[in-house]
């Protein structure tokens, strides 16, 4: 519950979480299963609720229905997050002989449920037209622009051609990443540069491609490449704009401008309307070609042998999702190798994650409940300390109706930790990183027993993709463990790296 709350609170989705309580003569005398739940989340909740022990009377039925509104218009209003409602309870929860006292309570109840509930409706957020002015003249002034896209709610895919269209009068790259809800729209787009993750991790292509001005769009990008190219350009004016939040990681934004990204995006194109229809420029050919550069090596990498790399997996299981479902990523590496390796036109899908604390608590169990209220096809790709650490979760997938297809990449430990400055440093040994990747040295074939659940072990590419194909075809859940290499994950990484470098810099000499 608290790692759910946190998540609501930092990804501004709403959540009323119903707490049960003890009465109040059972606080302070150790009494069992008693603790204090005043507040229980602190700072993580939007607002506190206590509505006290039952009270069967009007008044208090009435007063009773006025906070559940209350809770549920908090939840999404100034600021979407989680609310707490405490509810204290005495003993006998069981079931008891009714007796007239409860006949009138229930008509009390059926007669105020039958009136029309006090409904609220907060107010959207419009684009204040100082802020849409301030990105208006940005783009305005420098025609060596950027517009770059972190994750976003399921709901940002209602701004997808908004911001395309902002991108498309400006001519500036549009770089989206693959919980933006902006990538994904299996349709190629001449300036959504996808690989941006890669290619700008070229110390050649950076130096050459200093940007005069930055638009981000939603949460700070997880994308380590455009990290470093960040930092190479601080000085560079860069306008975030988002619904909610100070998105701002740098503490060097210019402007940040709040509002509902589909609406200021139009308003901001409409404000530059009067500048023409702009051509491409050399700016937008380089960013065109290296995006097409990378793409290239990563379909070689990736197709080199029916080996399961973690570029293969990834690849996969993107392009084997069902037009229209919904792709759950978990955090860590998950996330980044779609990034790296899965260009948008490979499917249109909608993509949930975890971004708003960067956790990997709780996303089986999360991913069900976005499978659930999605109705269609789901797929899952986490990594194997995530389903460790949410197990559990499994209970709550396993009753699902819709496919919802479970990739966890099996490759003992959390590998994303060989990637970090700590595995290249000479004091740490073999056995200390161990700490650090955790490795545990078990399979899932017993866990999907547990639950009820079919199961597929992959090892190669070929029978990951007949298992992923049988798994949407059927209904219900599927846990598919795919096998790759522990400790590949770095250097297949740092080869793509170097490969797409390699490339980029023979054309580039070609070219001159």
């Amino acid at each position: 519950m608290y790692p759910a709350a946190i998540e609501a609170s930092a990804s501004h989705a709403p959540l009323v979480v119903l707490a049960a309580d003890r009465p109040p003569e059972l606080h302070g005398n150790a009494a069992p299963q008693t603790i204090d739940q005043v507040r229980l989340f602190g700072s993580h909740a939007r607002a506190y609720f206590e509505i006290g022990l039952p009270d069967g009377t009007e008044e208090g039925l009435r007063g009773l229905r006025r906070k559940a509104a209350q809770a549920v218009f908090a939840s999404q209003f100034p600021l979407p997050g989680a609310v707490q409602i405490n509810a204290w309870f005495r003993k006998p929860l069981e079931p008891q002989e009714p007796n007239e006292e409860d006949a009138r309570l229930r008509e009390r109840i059926e007669r105020i449920c039958a009136e029309p509930f006090p409904a609220p409706y907060p107010p959207r957020a419009v684009p204040g037209d100082a802020g849409v002015d301030a990105i208006a003249e940005l783009c305005r002034r420098f025609r060596r622009g950027l517009i770059v896209c972190g994750p976003g709610p399921i709901a940002a895919a209602g701004a997808r051609r908004a911001v395309e269209e902002l991108a498309e009068t400006v001519r500036y790259p549009l770089l989206a990443e693959g919980a933006s809800q902006l990538r994904f729209t299996g349709q190629a787009n001449p300036l959504r540069c996808d690989a941006f993750d890669v290619f700008l991790r070229s110390e050649s292509f950076a130096a050459r491609h200093a940007p005069q001005a930055i638009v981000q769009i939603g949460l700070p990008p997880t994308s380590k490449g455009w990290e470093r190219f960040l930092r190479r350009v601080p000085d560079c004016p860069r306008a975030v704009l988002a619904p909610y939040g100070w998105n701002d990681p740098t503490n060097r934004a210019a402007s940040i401008v709040i509002g509902a990204v589909e609406e200021t995006a139009a308003a901001a194109r409409d404000a530059l309307m009067d500048i023409g229809r702009l051509r491409a420029t050399q700016w937008t050919e380089d960013f065109a070609a290296a995006d097409r550069i990378a793409w290239s090596v990563a379909e070689e990498e990736t197709k080199s042998s029916n080996a399961l790399t973690k570029g293969a997996l990834a690849r996969a299981i993107v392009d084997s999702l069902p037009r229209g479902s919904l792709l759950a990523l978990g955090n860590s590496l998950p996330i980044r190798e779609v990034d790296s390796y899965c260009p948008g036109w490979m499917t249109d899908t909608l993509v949930w994650s975890q971004k708003g604390a960067n956790g990997i608590d709780g996303l089986v169990s999360g991913a069900a409940g976005a499978a659930s209220v999605f109705g269609g096809p789901a797929t899952l790709y986490l990594g194997d300390l995530a389903l460790l650490h949410d197990l559990t979760g499994l209970a709550a997938a396993r009753d699902l109706e819709s496919p919802f297809v479970v990739v966890v990449a099996q490759n003992d430990g959390g590998r994303i930790f060989e990637q970090l400055p700590i595995a290249g440093c000479r004091d740490v040994d073999p056995e200390m990183l161990a700490l650090w990747t955790t490795p545990h040295g078990l399979d899932f074939a017993h866990a999907a027993l547990l639950f009820n659940l079919d199961y597929r072990r992959a090892e190669n590419e070929a029978s990951l993709r007949e298992a992923l194909a049988e798994a949407h075809a059927r209904g219900g859940t599927t846990l598919i463990e795919a096998v790759v290499p522990p400790s590949g994950a770095a250097a297949e990484h740092a080869r793509f790296i170097d490969a797409v470098n390699r490339r980029l810099r023979s054309e580039t000499d070609a070219a001159r």
